[in-house]
């Protein structure tokens, strides 16, 4: 009888042994999910083994009772523990709610108390009685009405548990199969020997088998660690793997239905759990783009889709999958944005863009304003001769007219080189107070008799506007020019309109601007003419500001050239938007205040190179 006490107590300590081993292990390996609760266990684990070993070779009634108080200290957290283990460890949501998470330790502390102070109440243990054996004498527990309370709350946490790592044991590859196999033995192992006790279907009274099963969990569970590198290699769950890509996956068996996808494949298409078994065809609207007869399905190219509102991009990926007999059983899509890329790659084009017309403009600026300059000096030199042989020449002579003839053709030049001033930035801005509305009022009375042959010419007049400081010889001309490009872009009985207003402008707004990007934001007045003809197509509006380009047979090709330079040289504003059959709108957007100090750099350049005349 003795060595069979020994050898149990033996087992008992292995046991203790191996779990507080066990512990070390876990604790050593801090921030693995599951790895804090598991340790925790463990030590439950040891406790219970080392009071069992305890509880077996004392023989005092009363010292055993106080070891058996001791020994709920393991017993009663078990279950809770298992369970924090178990969740964790196979990534199966527990709990956030803090209210939660500390309704499960009411149970497993009140089974403490009631434990402590059991003989005031016997509501844990209705009675111990002292049965002898052939293993000698031993206390054999009655439970009471708590006592089944906390085992049957025991026995629901160990189900729930092993149940989820179960699940988990479905969805996770071979090496992570192994831990759990090893884990959910070591933990059944001591449940099944707890069952017999509680059955009392035991041949010796009063033997649990629990703490002794201990030393195979405890076996196991060091197998797991050593072999199979538990904690080591932590299993990861497909939904966290699968649902926390960025990228959308959606899976499709043969016939094109959907299977699965994640949350980002929602987001993306628009589908719900709902559209599972539906054809993706029917509730992706962007599929068909996506796998055109030009990009068949299983491409080694991905597709690039567009999508409203946004617009949003997305690269589509179609592969085929296939068993391990190579057979095919379906398509894996992978959906890529790349909404973030695209808008990128369009703001720095249009900034290279930007860059390029800015460095041609800056060299069209300088060749424009020399030549002007230079031409000027020389128109001078004619007019003043011309003007001289006039003087001397008899009235009604030949030498008069071909003098007078020479002064026409040197003026109309005169009004050519303005025009390239303009353009270049060098003209001269005599800046006074202006009412633009006014201004642009008379300008559409002039042109309104002209062009009513063909067009209708409609200003809508906002009332009277802030006064701004421009140069009203250069507005005129800009109004002039932007009317007149307006009537001769429309049918018989197009309408142009003019509209004048004021409108604060903000950077959001600026940087859609042609031209003008970098002006201050604040309050402007602007003019706006709009016309119903058939607009621009891409390549005319790149080209339309360039000197000397015209899509007219007699144009000259400097009349929005001269526009673009005023713009400039008064630090306004001036946006184009126009569709090929959709027709064209010109803002222009004067400050309220005009420097007049500031001087372009092209202007700076011409007055070092040619000679005032």
């Amino acid at each position: 009888m003795f060595w069979q006490t020994t050898l149990q107590a033996a087992a008992l300590f292995a046991s203790t042994g191996l779990s507080i081993w066990a512990a070390v292990i876990a604790r050593g390996r801090r921030g693995v999910p599951g790895s804090a609760a598991f340790c925790w266990m463990m030590l439950a684990v040891a406790i219970w083994s080392l009071t069992s070993a305890m509880h077996t070779l004392v023989d005092d009634t009363e010292s055993r009772l106080v070891i058996a108080k001791f020994q709920c200290l393991g017993v009663a957290p078990i279950g809770v523990l298992w369970l924090l283990f178990t969740s964790q460890y196979a990534r199966a949501e527990w709990p956030a709610h803090r209210v939660l998470r500390w309704l499960v330790w009411v149970i497993p502390a009140g089974t403490l108390i009631l434990a402590a102070t059991n003989e005031n109440h016997h509501i844990y243990w209705a009675a111990v009685t002292e049965v002898p054996t052939p293993l000698g004498t031993r206390l054999v527990y009655t439970g009471g009405p708590w006592y089944w309370v906390h085992v049957a709350y025991s026995y629901f946490l160990i189900s729930a548990g092993t149940v989820t790592l179960v699940r988990g044991l479905r969805r996770f590859p071979p090496p992570y199969r192994r831990q759990m196999a090893l884990i959910i033995t070591g933990a059944l192992v001591p449940w099944i020997g707890n069952i017999l006790y509680l059955s009392r279907i035991m041949p010796v009274a009063g033997l649990d088998l629990t703490p002794i099963a201990f030393t195979v969990s405890g076996a196991c569970f060091t197998l797991g660690l050593y072999r199979y590198r538990l904690f080591g290699l932590v299993p990861v769950a497909r939904e966290m793997v699968v649902d926390s890509m960025d990228d959308g996956v959606i899976v499709l068996d043969a016939q094109r239905r959907i299977v699965d996808l994640n949350d980002a494949a929602e987001r993306y298409t628009g589908c719900t759990p709902a559209s599972l078994g539906r054809p993706v065809d029917e509730v992706v609207s962007w599929w068909t783009a996506a796998v055109a007869e030009d990009r068949p399905l299983g491409q080694s190219q991905p597709a690039v889709v567009r999508t409203e509102p946004g617009p949003r991009y997305f690269e589509v990926k179609v592969t085929a999958v296939r068993d391990s007999q190579r057979r095919f059983v379906g398509w894996l899509v992978i959906v890529h944005d790349i909404s973030t890329r695209r808008r990128s790659e369009a703001e720095r084009y249009a900034f290279e863009r930007r860059m390029q017309e800015q460095q041609k403009s800056e060299s069209l600026m300088v060749l424009a304003g020399g030549v002007a300059h230079d031409f000027n000096n020389l128109l001078t030199g004619i007019l003043g001769n011309a003007d001289l042989l006039a003087m001397q020449a008899p009235p009604e002579s030949d030498q008069r007219r071909a003098a007078e003839a020479i002064m026409i053709g040197a003026q109309r030049a005169a009004d050519l080189v303005a025009k390239m001033l303009a353009y270049s930035g060098g003209g001269r801005v005599v800046a006074e107070r202006v009412d633009l509305d006014a201004l642009v009022r008379e300008m559409v009375d002039l042109l309104g008799a002209s062009v009513a042959r063909h067009c209708t010419l409609i200003y809508k007049s906002p009332g009277r506007l802030p006064e701004v400081e421009t140069d009203p010889t250069q507005i005129r001309q800009v109004v002039l020019n932007l009317i007149i490009n307006a009537t001769e872009a429309v049918d018989e009985s197009g309408v142009v309109t003019v509209e004048t207003g004021v409108e604060t402008l903000d950077r959001a707004i600026l940087k859609k601007m042609t031209f003008g990007a970098d002006v201050e934001q604040g309050r402007y007045v602007f003019i706006d003419v709009v016309d119903n003809g058939h607009g621009m197509s891409e390549e005319t509006l790149a080209r339309m500001f360039d000197p000397f380009f015209s899509t007219k047979d007699q144009g000259r090709g400097l009349g929005m050239a001269a526009v673009r330079g005023i713009v400039g040289s008064h630090h306004a504003a001036l946006r184009v938007t126009t569709a090929v059959g959709q027709g064209t709108r010109f803002r222009v957007w004067f400050p309220l205040i005009l420097s007049t100090h500031s001087t372009s750099a092209a202007s700076e350049r011409m007055r070092g190179q040619s000679t005032p005349p």
